[in-house]
């Protein structure tokens, strides 16, 4: 199957941010359904990458067990490996800045009241 298109769909199903379908020559399509992320890192500008991470583990998916001498096995972390890794540190900083955030402002409650976005002011009298 050669690819010739993508396309990225807003996703109707609860718990689904996106659809990514990756469009064959031969009429064939090949969908990724990706979650929501608690950090809110799926976009629709980095879905088609994303998807393209998940197809990249779907497809060596059980590669490593199957031979010892394979040369893969003694390489650096796939891609998708990586940027799983790394969404799961962004999730965690984010949780620890959430929380000091969340804190903060119980702290200066009643004090963090909007500031107005009016101006307001009174002509005074002129003497002559």
């Amino acid at each position: 199957m050669q690819i010739i298109g993508t396309e990225i769909i807003e996703s109707p199903q609860p718990h689904t941010a996106f659809i990514v379908e990756f469009l064959g020559d031969g009429g064939e399509k090949v969908s990724v359904h990706m979650a929501e992320t608690e950090n809110g890192g799926l976009t629709r500008d980095n879905a088609v990458q994303k998807a393209q991470v998940l197809l990249l583990q779907a497809s060596r998916f059980g590669l490593s067990d199957q031979a010892d001498d394979d040369e893969t096995a003694d390489k650096e972390p796939s891609a998708a490996v990586e940027s799983l890794r790394q969404e799961q540190q962004e999730r965690k900083v984010d949780e620890r800045n959430g929380s000091a955030l969340q804190e903060g402002l119980e702290d200066t409650y009643p004090a963090s009241d909007p500031v107005s976005a009016t101006y307001t002011s009174t002509i005074g009298e002129q003497k002559h």
